[in-house]
């Protein structure tokens, strides 16, 4: 995690890497979700009645209800991809930044050392003392326009933390319109026993929400506490800006 020595804080937060990785995975679990999907759940011939009914329509209403999941997770990669190419932009810009800054600190020192060295020699000049203050004139104005220029980069890099949180916020948005690909689990009777294949591509999806949500956790900061579900866990993340 970059420590932004001469900036003294993150302006763009984010692990680009997790992120990338965590759009990589919604695109795999949507693939694993259309396999479990189309598969036919067969109710054997010799098998009637209202059981063999029921059972055959709770398939049914599973695979209807399921069927937005791999569009759900297909957005959300597209999402994340996204989002992680933000973040390398931003963390690009914040490093140009804070070299600058550490630059700019350390001239800052350097023209400090000189102010009080031409006070010292308009204190102690002897005779006339317009060299002296001349000197001590010029080393005055480097050091204000050096201390300008870091403003202006602080200022810069502050800009970026401002513009970097919308963008995060407006990817919260995104995500949480789209909905948790996981709740129609809980809207279908039976239909987590009925598709193993899709719970468990739903768990999968859920662990990857509370990972990332950790993996962009801002630090020092409030620990985020990630939302139910997965969608919702890595909006919460983002809407802290984390990293």
């Amino acid at each position: 995690m970059p420590e932004y020595r001469g900036l003294g804080f993150d302006p763009a937060p984010g692990d680009a890497d997790a992120i990338a990785a965590a759009a990589r995975r919604c695109s795999e679990a949507a693939a694993k979700l259309d396999a479990a999907i189309a598969a036919r759940i067969e109710v054997p011939r010799e098998w009637e009645g209202e059981a063999a009914v029921t059972v055959a329509a709770r398939a049914a209403a599973a695979r209807t209800a399921l069927e937005p999941a791999p569009a759900v997770l297909r957005a959300t990669a597209e999402i994340l991809t996204s989002w992680a190419g933000t973040v390398v932009a931003g963390t690009r810009r914040a490093d140009q930044l804070d070299r600058r800054a550490v630059t700019l600190r350390r001239a800052l020192l350097q023209a400090a050392d000189a102010v009080e060295v031409g006070e010292t020699a308009v204190q102690f000049a002897t005779g006339t003392s317009a060299t002296a203050q001349a000197d001590l004139a010029a080393a005055k104005a480097h050091h204000e326009e050096v201390r300008r220029e870091l403003d202006r980069v602080l200022e810069q890099a502050r800009a970026l933390e401002t513009a970097h949180r919308l963008d995060a916020s407006r990817v919260e948005h995104r995500l949480r319109a789209l909905g948790d690909p996981g709740a129609a689990l809980g809207e279908v009777p039976g239909g987590a026993a009925h598709l193993d294949g899709v719970t468990d591509g739903m768990a999968r999806f859920s662990v990857l929400g509370k990972e990332l949500a950790a993996s962009l956790a801002r630090a020092p900061g409030p620990a985020v506490t990630p939302s139910s579900g997965a969608v919702g866990a890595f909006a919460a993340a983002v809407s802290q800006g984390g990293r």
